[in-house]
């Protein structure tokens, strides 16, 4: 990983092991300054008594602000390392000097109440710092300044959240309690001063902004800010609240670049999109296979691929699943493409076939878009849309994004009759139970989208009635509960095909099946060797693929593993050619994976990205610093080798965000019916 450990190509058993007795730095551990803290706020109260008078009188006095850039800065030395990243010399100097400047504007503010005014900011700043530890130990790096956009679902979170807390993390709070002391004291012996005009305190505080802004340019003059694979090693620096100052002018000024999209920019994405078109077009024996038929579309929560096939203690963990792979199409090597959106992030690159934006979920960012997708198409072939998960609609904003992808109606929490709650919502079973007596009411042809809940973060409090398995090692873990929540939804799959078959429906219905992201599970040794993967970077990310299945009733041409390299940008083209509509007229950055998919690379997490014949580890962005395996040896070779392949994933990337930022699917989808038509 990069920044913390290396791995080695030294094979055999691991070296003779010893203890060391590791002493972390004062400066980045929470425990040192708490306890000086303490020890300040003791010699604080016997200065009080003794007077304001000599040397500890006048640094006491300004002990409240001392105090406040000490916490500012040294908590967030403590956050990035816990993401493995050591603060560099510059990087401690500009932390220190916002931390002064933001105690200065402070004390211009407020001069008789500096003391309270500092303890309540540093309060809130310690808030947001313990909150970033948690989102580094689930995601690998610091938030965005978009994430935020999604802070109104912390609520539902909050048990993934304290999964994820430390009691070590009180550390990081309890220099806060002597500090109240240090803000007494230094009420107590500052001495009055008069109150500075107004004017002043303005002509202050534009100074110090001044003074910041010069620190990010010397920041960004020596190349901090260029490295694109993680925000932690950013971070360290220019530091955590200066980073996401800085990332927020990005954003504001990239908001309003935005309406100057130029035509040449415009036309240049229009040429990508007729360039590809022939990777996602209708075109082979498959196209039109399943045409006039319904569509129902399960978006499975946190299923990966390493459950498929997998047996513990001797019985298969998806039975159901696992005989799919003979009955059905299954795409065993399927990139998980989420982004911070995650299982929002699946659903935009599933049904608009479109990457997520690096910068926060774009069900926040850009909910205001006018897609042309999946749905949206078949619409216009005559279909019924409807969109299910049995959770509050406004999470994931999916009241807006759902109708917006083109389904018609969308059925929520309130939709649906009681049952058992496990994990997030209602049980798998009962909602697709219930689902199943809808769609017999639905017109024909319809497109069901179904998100199921019952398999999330952090896999806890799986009712033990439902507990079918003997997970041996793992009973009583996470890990356990993924593989009982993962039995419960393969048999809630099985029933849910009963239900459809008794309906008269399973012979006229194509049924696709998907994971919407990987599982967040901490990778250590026995995770990895449980999934079947190396513990080293290449099974992390290998180890991140989710399955995809397409049932076809009656063509049995369409069957068996297919090891064409995918995402889940590839869902919405291949189901439009399988139901017979033509995907190339479409803004599609996936491919028709029956058809000509090519060799393209599919682009993962942090812009890594694989196809047949390679797999590519980004580093800071550029191919020179990359690390290019072969594949499927997985073999080290010259980055020169994916050197073509890595211009394409770079050009797939920026062409996605550009759609997405200026809302272009409409008008391409226009230009490209068009030529088709003048082709024609």
């Amino acid at each position: 990983e990069e920044g913390v450990c290396w791995f080695s190509e030294r094979g055999g058993a691991d070296p003779r092991g010893a203890t060391v007795l590791v002493l972390t730095s004062p400066l980045t551990d929470a425990r040192w300054w708490a306890v000086l803290c303490l020890l300040a706020a003791a010699a604080a109260v016997s200065t009080v008594r003794v007077g304001r008078a000599g040397l500890f009188g006048s640094l006491f006095a300004a002990a409240d602000a001392l105090w406040c850039v000490g916490s500012l800065t040294i908590k967030q030395g403590v956050v990035l390392a816990e993401g493995g990243a050591r603060v560099s010399g510059g990087g401690w100097l500009l932390m220190a000097a916002s931390a002064v400047a933001a105690v200065s504007i402070i004390a211009l503010a407020v001069p008789r109440r500096r003391g309270l005014g500092c303890w309540l900011f540093a309060t809130v700043a310690t808030f947001v710092l313990w909150s970033e530890v948690v989102y580094l130990r689930f995601f690998g790096d610091l938030p965005s300044v978009a994430a935020a956009t999604a802070v109104g679902q912390v609520g539902q979170v909050e048990a993934s959240i304290w999964s994820l807390a430390s009691r070590h993390d009180l550390w990081l709070w309890l220099d806060l309690l002597p500090a109240i002391v240090l803000v007494l004291a230094s009420d107590r012996l500052r001495s009055p001063t008069p109150r500075t005009p107004a004017r002043w305190r303005l002509v202050g505080a534009g100074v110090l902004a001044v003074v910041l802004a010069f620190g990010a340019a010397w920041a960004a003059r020596g190349g901090a800010l260029d490295q694109v694979f993680r925000r932690v090693l950013v971070a360290r620096d220019v530091g955590v609240f200066n980073l996401h100052a800085m990332e927020l002018v990005q954003n504001v000024s990239d908001r309003l670049r935005r309406s100057e999209l130029s035509d040449r920019e415009r036309h240049e994405a229009l040429d990508w999109f007729r360039r590809s078109a022939p990777t996602r077009a209708g075109v082979g024996p498959a196209f039109g296979a399943a045409a006039g038929r319904n569509l129902v579309m399960l978006q499975v929560e946190s299923l990966q691929t390493f459950v498929i096939g997998l047996e513990i203690e001797g019985r298969e963990v998806t039975p159901y699943l696992n005989q799919w792979r003979r009955e059905g199409l299954w795409f065993s090597n399927v990139t998980d493409q989420s982004l911070a959106g995650r299982s929002s992030d699946s659903e935009l690159a599933t049904q608009v076939s479109l990457l997520p934006s690096a910068r926060g979920a774009a069900a926040f960012n850009f909910d205001d878009n006018r897609f042309t997708g999946l749905a949206s198409a078949l619409r216009a072939s005559g279909y019924d849309t409807v969109s299910a998960v049995a959770y509050d609609g406004t999470f994931w904003n999916r009241s807006r994004t759902h109708p917006a992808y083109g389904y018609e109606r969308s059925f929520f929490d309130g939709d649906f009759e009681g049952g058992e709650q496990i994990g997030w919502g209602l049980n798998d079973h009962d909602f697709l139970r219930q689902m199943a007596d809808r769609m017999r009411q639905l017109p024909q042809p319809y497109a069901a989208y179904l998100l199921t809940l019952s398999l999330h973060h952090p896999f806890e409090g799986f009712p033990p009635q439902h507990r079918e398995l003997d997970v041996g090692r793992w009973q009583g873990t996470p890990f356990g509960a993924y593989l009982h929540t993962m039995h419960f939804f393969d048999r809630a799959l099985a029933d849910f095909m009963d239900e459809l078959r008794t309906a008269g429906l399973a012979e006229t219905t194509v049924v696709a099946i998907w994971g919407d992201h990987d599982a967040g599970f901490e990778w250590r040794r026995e995770i990895a060797t449980a999934m079947g993967a190396t513990h080293d970077e290449v099974g992390w990310y290998l180890s991140q693929e989710v399955p995809l299945f397409i049932r076809v009733p009656g063509r049995d041409d369409l069957r068996g593993e297919r090891v064409v390299p995918a995402g889940h940008v590839d869902v919405a083209p291949t189901l439009l050619a399988l139901l017979g509509i033509d995907p190339a007229p479409y803004a599609f950055v996936g491919r028709n994976l029956l058809g000509v998919p090519g060799d393209e690379p599919v682009i993962g997490e942090y812009e890594c990205w694989r196809n047949a014949g390679h797999l590519f580890l980004q580093r800071d962005g550029t191919l020179a610093n990359g690390r290019c395996l072969s594949f499927p040896d997985l073999t080290e070779v010259q980055v020169a080798a994916c050197g073509d392949a890595f211009e394409r994933a770079r050009a797939q990337r920026e062409v996605s965000q550009l759609v997405l930022e200026h809302d272009l699917q409409p008008w391409l989808h226009e230009q490209l019916v068009a030529g088709v038509e003048a082709a024609e």
